[in-house]
């Protein structure tokens, strides 16, 4: 069970800095290009939770709410820094 989430947490964290790496590129961007990027990053955290839920046995409904954070998840004082991405006028 380890090595499985293991593998699908990296996964998804490959995946979700691909899609950093595109939201955060000065560029030219088509409108509603962002917005898809984000709801990717969605899909790829949800697949994640589904997956890993099921690993270690963890039944999760469509809004994921078995599945809990750990505590300070997310906080900028555990070295999660929010990112401001600047816009690139075409």
């Amino acid at each position: 069970m380890h090595d499985q989430v293991i593998g699908l947490l990296d996964d998804c964290v490959t995946r979700l800095m691909a899609l950093r790496a595109e939201l955060a590129a000065a560029r030219c961007v088509r409108p509603g290009e962002r917005r898809g990027i984000v709801v990717e990053a969605i899909d790829a955290a949800e697949e994640f939770a589904a997956s890993a839920g099921d690993a270690i046995g963890e039944t999760t409904r469509g809004d994921l709410a078995a599945v809990t954070a750990l505590p300070g998840a997310g906080d900028p004082a555990r070295g999660v820094t929010p990112v401001t991405f600047r816009e690139t006028a075409c």
